[in-house]
C-alpha cells in the first residue's frame, strides 16, 4: 500500500507504505504528506507510524545500489533534508513506532519530538556496519547529536538492535505498549505541546537543533 495521510481532530497521521523503504517516489510521497499538513490550519499534531511488522526500513537499497553515484548521493541528501524538516517542523511530531525501524527510519524516529514504541515486537536499529556503509556528514551529524555513550556505540559500531523495553530503559523512546495502543498513546503524549504557535514552536525547535540542521544545509 502507499504512503497515507488523514487528518482527524486536529490530528495528522501520516502512515508508511508497506514495508517503508525510501526511493524517490516515496520520498517525494513523504515530503508532498508533510505540505499537506504544514498547510492543514486546523493540524495541531503529527504522528507517523508504519504498517504490519515495519516502521521503516529505510533507505531502499535497490534503487540505491543500481544507481549512478552522484544520483544516489544526491539522494540520500534528500532524505537528511526530509529528515531536516521533521527537526523543525512547526507542530509536534511523534513517531508511533509500530515495528521495525531500521537505517533512515530510525533517523526519522530520533528527528521526532516523542517516540512511542510496542513492546512485543520491532527493534530499533543502525545497520550500516554489516551493510559495509559508513554514515554522510549530516547522518553522522543527527546520530551523534541524538545518541551518545554506550548507546551510540552499541548501535552504530556494533549494529545492535534494541526492543522496546531495552529502548524505554534506555532513553530512546518515551513510552512502550501493547501494539493496539500505540496509536492511542501517540495521539496523548504530546498533548502539552499541542497548540502552540507554529512559528514560535519551528524556530526554537530550529535553534536547539542547529548544529545538526547546518550540516545537512550544507550538503
Amino acid at each position: 500500500m502507499p504512503l497515507s495521510l488523514e487528518t482527524t481532530d486536529g490530528t495528522a497521521l501520516i502512515t508508511m507504505p508497506e514495508e517503508g523503504k525510501f526511493n524517490p517516489e516515496s520520498l517525494g510521497a513523504f515530503n508532498s504528506a508533510l505540505d499537506g499538513v504544514e498547510a492543514e490550519d486546523s493540524a495541531t499534531l503529527l504522528v507517523i507510524t508504519g504498517r504490519d511488522k515495519h516502521f521503516a526500513q529505510g533507505l531502499d537499497l535497490d534503487f540505491l545500489y543500481t544507481a549512478a553515484p552522484d544520483t544516489a548521493v544526491s539522494f540520500v541528501n534528500d532524505c537528511m533534508r526530509m529528515v531536516g524538516r521533521l527537526l523543525q517542523f512547526p507542530l509536534p511530531v511523534v513517531s508511533a513506532i509500530n515495528g521495525h525501524a531500521f537505517g533512515l527510519g530510525f533517523m526519522i524516529a530520533i528527528a521526532s519530538d516523542y517516540r512511542v514504541m510496542r513492546s512485543d515486537r520491532g527493534f530499533l536499529c543502525l545497520p550500516e556496519i554489516d551493510l559495509g556503509m559508513t554514515l554522510i556528514p549530516s547522518m553522522n551529524a543527527l546520530v551523534t547529536g541524538k545518541l551518545g555513550g554506550s548507546l551510540l556505540r552499541d548501535m552504530l559500531l556494533a549494529g545492535k538492535r534494541v526492543g522496546g523495553d531495552e529502548a524505554l530503559e534506555r532513553g530512546l523512546v518515551d513510552a512502550c505498549c501493547t501494539v493496539d495502543q500505540v496509536l492511542v498513546r501517540a495521539g496523548e503524549i504530546a498533548q502539552a505541546m499541542q497548540g502552540k504557535d507554529r512559528k514560535t514552536l519551528r524556530g526554537l525547535k530550529a535553534d536547539i537543533n542547529r548544529p545538526i540542521l547546518d550540516v545537512i544545509d550544507a550538503a
